[in-house]
């Protein structure tokens, strides 16, 4: 006959067992499930079951984020200038199947990318131009902050 502290010893083991292997997703999360670095269960809401030890649980957020971005580039003519930018954008959940790939950081070397590429394809003078600027060449959802550029030596300013 068990006793009743061993029948609470197995209750905490099963319970603990039981919390452990239940990931929750929602309220602006997503759960994914790999199994050997490749997804098997994604979700948007609830419980997600997984296996602990066998199965890895990795979250991201759902809805629209807002990434901030701080990259250096050089321009076409040779300034080197550091923008500062917010993407906007609502992340893919990853596919089943695949190989798993974190949606932030996706994102944020997609975008800059596509900053480091449009200030390539100019000059400096003509970062600010309204028409054809930098802030035009960007994508949907990538919002420049704050262009700034990088002075070599001999061009300082001020004592020193």
């Amino acid at each position: 006959m068990t006793t009743p502290a061993g029948l609470v010893l197995a209750l905490a083991v099963v319970g603990l067992l039981a919390w452990a292997s239940v990931a929750w997703a929602g309220a602006g999360r997503g759960v994914a499930v790999l199994r050997r670095g490749r997804v098997v269960r994604v979700a948007d809401c609830g419980p997600v079951p997984h296996l602990p030890g066998l199965e890895e649980v990795r979250g991201w957020p759902t809805g629209e984020v807002v990434l901030p971005l701080l990259t250096r580039a050089t321009t076409r003519d040779g300034t080197d200038v550091r923008v500062l930018a917010q993407l906007r954008a609502e992340l893919p959940p990853p596919a089943t199947g695949t190989a798993y790939a974190d949606p932030v950081a996706e994102a944020e070397q997609g975008a800059e990318r596509a900053l480091v590429t449009a200030v390539a394809e100019r000059d400096a003078a003509g970062l600010f131009d309204e028409v054809d600027g930098l802030a035009a060449a960007l994508p949907e959802g990538l919002e420049l902050v704050e262009v700034d550029a990088v002075l070599g030596r001999g061009h300082a300013r001020g004592a020193g």
